[in-house]
């Protein structure tokens, strides 16, 4: 299990030579999902189930902080396990 990095709104509207810890979660639930298009199926419901509940052409920066919000409760899902049946269950609470 990987630690994170605390996600912060901003983290959505600037832009830094370090990437944003909000990038290698999304990674991380890509590989927990199984890679292709099912990781990024799986992708989608972790942060539906984290509160993020809007459509894929709509970009975090738009809601920098419900979408920081839902990559906190991510992370601190993933901090639990990397088990991807584990992680949707500690963000379905």
């Amino acid at each position: 299990m990987a630690e994170y990095k605390e996600v912060s709104p901003d983290d959505f509207l600037t832009f830094s030579r370090e990437q944003p810890s909000y990038v290698a979660i999304e990674q991380a639930l890509i590989e927990i999902g199984g890679g292709g298009n099912r990781g990024v199926e799986y992708k989608k419901s972790a942060l539906n189930a984290a509160g993020w509940n809007y459509g894929k052409l709509v970009s975090y920066g738009a809601h920098a902080s419900t979408a920081a919000d839902a990559f906190n409760k991510i992370r601190e899902a993933l901090a639990q396990s990397d088990d991807g049946d584990t992680v949707l269950s500690h963000l379905s609470e």
